[in-house]
């Protein structure tokens, strides 16, 4: 699951042009704090599915919260079968 957290956490820094923002954290609201919108959001998705393997479907999206990267890593290692 730490892998799947950093991957997550790399590409977020990246796409969101995080930087060393105090804001920004693992537990951290995404859309909250402006790091992502419904656009960011689908990028995440993609990304994810991508990396790791694994399929995001919009009935997940609705069941599942992914406002965090810890949420989001939490749908994916679910989906991977590690949780």
């Amino acid at each position: 699951m730490d892998e799947i957290i950093a991957k997550l956490d790399e590409y977020i820094r990246e796409r969101c042009e995080v930087g060393d923002d105090p804001e920004y954290g693992l537990d951290v609201n995404l859309f909250d704090t402006g790091f992502l919108d419904s656009m960011g959001a689908v990028d995440v998705i993609m990304f994810a599915e991508e990396a790791f393997g694994v399929e995001i479907s919009q009935r997940d999206v609705t069941l599942y919260p992914m406002n965090t990267v810890c949420e989001i890593a939490e749908v994916v290692g679910m989906k991977k079968g590690l949780c």
